[in-house]
C-alpha cells in the first residue's frame, strides 16, 4: 500500500547546478582564424586540409549570469508545481564524502574529467542565499533525498537513477512523472546494480571484476526474487560462479568467501543510498 505523499519536495540541487550551468553556455571551436559551431565540423576541416586536430581550440561563451539564475529559479518553480508540492528544499552536496575513503577497488568517480560550468559557483551561491536549501557534508545530496523519502514521505525530485534504489515518492522532471517505487522494486534495482556496477561513478561490477558479462538473464533472476534476503543470496551466488569460472580459466585459486564479502561490501556501500543519517551498508545488512 502506498503511503500518503507529503506536500514537500526535496530537489537534487547538484543536478540543478550542472543543468542550469551548461544551459547557460555554449562552445565554439577555432582552427587558426576559422571558427566552427561544433567540434565535429572542426575535425572535418582539419582532415580536409591535413591539419593536426590538436590545433583545435575550444572557447566557452557564457550567457549573462542573470539568464542562468533565472533558469535556476524557473526550474525550481516548475518542479514544485509539477510534482504537486507546496513547499520545497534544494539539497546540495557539501564538503567531504565517505564514499571516497571506502573505495579501494578503483577511485570513486575517478573517471570524471569534465569541467564544471562557468557559472557553477554563482549558481550554488544563489541557491544557498536566495532559495530554501540545505547543504550536507560528508555524504551526498542523494543520501539526504533518500532518507527523507523514508522518514517523512517527502517527494524526491531528481533525474538520477540511483535514487530509485530507495522506496518512496519520486519526481523525474525530464519525464514530468511522479511515481511511487515500492520496497521490492527498490531492492531489485539495488541488487541489479550490484551486478552491473556504475560506470558513471566508476564503481566496479561483475564484468570489471570477473570478466563475466552482466546478462539480462542474471538481472531477471534477481527480479524473480521476492525478498531482499533472496536477492542478496542470488547476487552472491552469481559472483561465486563468475569467480570460479575465472579461476578455472586462469588456473589460480578460487576467491575465498571472506574476500568476496569484503569486495561486495565495498561495492554496495558505494551504491547504497542511505536509509537514515550516518548509516553504513554491509553485505550482512538486513540479514
Amino acid at each position: 500500500m502506498m503511503p500518503e505523499r507529503s506536500k514537500h519536495v526535496n530537489i537534487d540541487g547538484d543536478v540543478i547546478c550542472y543543468a542550469a550551468g551548461f544551459a547557460a553556455q555554449s562552445n565554439e571551436y577555432w582552427v587558426d582564424k576559422d571558427v566552427f559551431e561544433s567540434k565535429q565540423e572542426a575535425i572535418v576541416f582539419c582532415k580536409r586540409y591535413d591539419i593536426d586536430i590538436e590545433e583545435i581550440h575550444t572557447r566557452i561563451i557564457p550567457e549573462p549570469i542573470e539568464f542562468c539564475l533565472s533558469t535556476v529559479k524557473r526550474m525550481v518553480k516548475n518542479i514544485v508545481e509539477k510534482s504537486g508540492s507546496e513547499t520545497y528544499t534544494v539539497i546540495l552536496s557539501g564538503s567531504g564524502n565517505f564514499r571516497v575513503d571506502v573505495a579501494t577497488i578503483q577511485p570513486y568517480k575517478g573517471n570524471r574529467v569534465s569541467a564544471k560550468p562557468l557559472h557553477y559557483a554563482a549558481i550554488r551561491e544563489y541557491i544557498t542565499t536566495v532559495l530554501n536549501s540545505i547543504t550536507v557534508d560528508f555524504e551526498e545530496a542523494d543520501d539526504y533525498l533518500s532518507y527523507r523519502m523514508l522518514s517523512h514521505n517527502e517527494t524526491c525530485a531528481t533525474i538520477d537513477k540511483d535514487l530509485r534504489n530507495t522506496s518512496g515518492w519520486h519526481y523525474n522532471w525530464n519525464h514530468d512523472m511522479v511515481d511511487y517505487v515500492d520496497e521490492r522494486t527498490a531492492n531489485q534495482n539495488f541488487w541489479k546494480q550490484m551486478l552491473s556496477g556504475d560506470a558513471t561513478d566508476n564503481i566496479a561490477g561483475l564484468y570489471k571484476l570477473t570478466g563475466s558479462k552482466c546478462s539480462a538473464a542474471m538481472k531477471a533472476e534477481v527480479e524473480s526474487c521476492l525478498t531482499y534476503k533472496d536477492m542478496r543470496q542470488c547476487v552472491i551466488e552469481t559472483y561465486q560462479r563468475a569467480f570460479e569460472k575465472l579461476s578455472n580459466k586462469m588456473e589460480v585459486d578460487f576467491i575465498e568467501d571472506a574476500e568476496l564479502y569484503d569486495m561486495l561490501t565495498e561495492i554496495g556501500t558505494l551504491l547504497w543510498m542511505r536509509r537514515k543519517p550516518d548509516e553504513m551498508w554491509s553485505i550482512d545488512y538486513g540479514v
